[in-house]
């Protein structure tokens, strides 16, 4: 990696600072135990962060269901 991506990427906030809900630095964000819910209790699909103005707005979830249908011999 390059020394200016390197720089470009330390630069970006980090997840957790993106909504500044958080009076103390020590206690987490609201939003981060919704999403953290929100993907232990899925087994396939999508979490969406809506952010405006730099503030979390929204979660999004989608969840797939999928079935392990069997193919018939010679058939992909």
């Amino acid at each position: 990696m390059s020394n200016s991506t390197a720089s470009i990427r330390r630069s970006a906030p980090a997840l957790g600072e993106v909504a500044e809900a958080a009076d103390e630095p020590t206690s987490a964000a609201p939003w981060l135990t919704v999403v953290s819910d929100k993907v232990k209790s899925m087994r396939f699909g999508v979490v969406q962060i809506v952010i405006h103005d730099s503030k979390v707005v929204q979660i999004e979830r989608t969840e797939r269901t999928r079935f392990d249908v069997p193919q018939p011999a010679g058939r992909r």
